[in-house]
């Protein structure tokens, strides 16, 4: 019985290996039908989802050569397919799903600064700083020797920018008041002149003497964000020790104040200061006597207000504006002791004029001007018997030029009239010239141009007035950081219309101004005088010579 068992055992193992084998075939296990033939087709294979038949677990024994038919431990290379149809047979690889793709890994990126801190320099003393010092200029490596890890020093901090070079660094700084700078100053100056009274040769009293001379006086400037406020005056006087009666004061000032209403409106105020003398010698000091004749120096006193407003149409500028001048003249005294009456003819003159400007560019604004104005005198008869009371009128054309630091200033001319209401006096008429014109053609040299046309006043009989004409020329150039050197030319002409008396004259000099500090300075001048005229004994020639110092704030 257990023979017959085993027996069955292994035919029926024989018998599935057989089926197995027979399964496997293509050729007999999926024979391809024969056109025309009517059977169908073996059905298809069972899907691979299917799972085979299980198969009943019995003892075989598996003959040699049959273990790869047999389901065993699957081959990771070649791995059969599940499924009773397939059993054995060997399908293509299973295409595995693609696995996920791998994270990015975040790499951070190295912290770079703005501004990263400059590379470490060896100390002075050190071994590589010693060693870079003695490499040639030539011979410099490309990239310096970095410092040892333990050196810690800083880099040499770079030098400060030197502060820019002032071009007048001897200037006055002032004294703050309030949102105002005032510049004070007072200078003493002592010398020689050689005819102090500008006495023609000849003349009894011509003589030289020493002269010591006082100014005084300052320069106040705004600085207002609007507005404006501009002031200068002098004063000085000059005292002869040797000469008395040739002492004598002089000065000058001046004032420019600016209203602004709004941006195209302003209130203008312009006033003006004249201190000066007469020279004995001069024409309008004639009495008409012989062997009389004036020994002092009238001072004859000046002063000027103009009120005005101006307003802007686009580029167009209106102004007007009122006058008002007032002269006074002090008595003579002649050689004889009397008075000569020259106080009578201090005069009040009313008037008002008018400007109109176009402003092409802001560095060239073309004008017209007039005025009018009526002068009249304390008394209407002067001291030879003339009425002096005249109206008269002026017109001119000019330009304001202001090319940057190169060419500022005004220029102009006209003609000029003046009517006398004693009908033996003619009119008094000419051409007018106006100019204060600043050349720059350096930081270290100012040209400075000036011309001035006036109608004045004259006691002269049977002159209407005087139509004075001058021109002057001022060269300044540095020619050391602390000096200075000035060259000064004037010529002046006056007409005494209606009298037939001319003069021509020249002024030439030089002055020389030595900065110590920004306080004090040394300053020495001399100029030489000239005066030709066609009245009798009233040429002069004088030369002075001065020297002193200058204090200011």
């Amino acid at each position: 019985m257990p023979s017959d068992c085993r027996r069955s055992r292994a035919a029926y193992a024989a018998l599935c290996v057989v089926l197995a084998a027979f399964a496997a075939s293509p050729a007999l296990g999926q024979s391809k039908p024969l056109a025309g033939d009517a059977r169908p087709a073996s059905p298809p294979l069972a899907p691979l989802s299917q799972p085979a038949p299980s198969l009943p677990l019995m003892d075989v024994e598996v003959p040699p050569g049959s273990e790869p038919l047999m389901r065993g431990a699957p081959d990771e290379k070649d791995q059969p397919v599940s499924g009773y149809a397939n059993y054995g047979t060997p399908q293509r690889k299973e295409k595995l799903p693609k696995p996920y793709p791998k994270p990015r890994v975040y790499t951070p990126r190295p912290f770079a600064p703005k501004n990263p801190l400059p590379p470490l320099e060896p100390y002075r003393k050190s071994s590589q700083a010693k060693a870079l010092l003695k490499l040639k200029p030539t011979t410099q490596p490309s990239s310096p020797i970095p410092p040892p890890v333990t050196v810690a020093a800083l880099p040499t901090l770079p030098p400060k920018p030197k502060p820019r070079r002032e071009l007048k660094p001897f200037e006055p700084m002032g004294v703050g008041v309030g949102a105002s700078r005032v510049s004070p100053f007072l200078q003493l100056s002592g010398g020689y002149d050689d005819n102090p009274n500008r006495l023609a040769p000849g003349t009894a009293g011509k003589r030289g003497s020493s002269v010591i001379r006082g100014d005084g006086g300052f320069a106040l400037r705004s600085d207002w964000s609007r507005h404006s406020l501009i002031a200068d005056l002098r004063m000085g006087y000059a005292l002869y020790p040797d000469y008395s009666p040739a002492n004598r004061p002089d000065g000058a000032g001046a004032l420019v104040a600016r209203y602004d209403i709004t941006r195209d409106t302003q209130i203008d105020y312009k006033m003006s200061f004249s201190l000066d003398t007469i020279r004995p010698g001069a024409p309008g000091l004639s009495t008409g006597v012989p062997d009389v004749f004036v020994v002092n120096r009238p001072i004859v006193i000046g002063a000027t207000a103009q009120p005005g407003i101006t307003h802007r149409f686009g580029r167009l500028l209106v102004s007007l504006r009122g006058g008002y001048e007032r002269v006074n003249y002090e008595n003579g005294i002649n050689n004889d002791g009397t008075i000569l009456n020259l106080a009578a003819t201090s005069y009040n003159g009313f008037g008002g004029g008018g400007r109109i400007s176009y402003e092409i560019t802001p560095d060239l604004q073309p004008f017209v001007e007039g005025d009018v104005d009526r002068r009249l005198h304390d008394s209407p008869v002067d001291f030879n018997g003339f009425y002096r009371d005249s109206v008269g009128f002026a017109v001119r054309g000019g330009a304001v030029v202001n090319f940057s630091e190169l060419l500022k200033g005004e220029a102009g001319a006209g003609y000029g009239e003046r009517n006398y209401a004693d009908p033996r006096l003619t009119t008094l008429r000419g051409p007018i010239v106006d100019a204060s014109l600043i050349y720059t053609p350096s930081a270290l040299t100012t040209v400075t141009l000036r011309a001035s046309t006036t109608l004045n006043e004259t006691t002269l009989a049977d002159a209407s007035g005087v139509l004075t004409q001058s021109y002057s020329v001022e060269v300044s150039h540095d020619l050391l950081r602390k000096l200075n050197v000035t060259l000064l030319g004037s010529y002046f002409v006056n007409d005494y219309q209606g009298a037939d008396v001319f003069e021509r004259g020249y002024s030439a000099g030089v002055k020389l101004d030595y900065k110590i500090t920004r306080t004090l300075s040394l300053r020495g001048s001399f100029v030489h005088e000239n005066l030709a005229t066609s009245f009798p004994n009233a040429d002069y020639t004088a030369n002075t010579l001065l020297l002193g110092l200058r204090f200011q704030l």
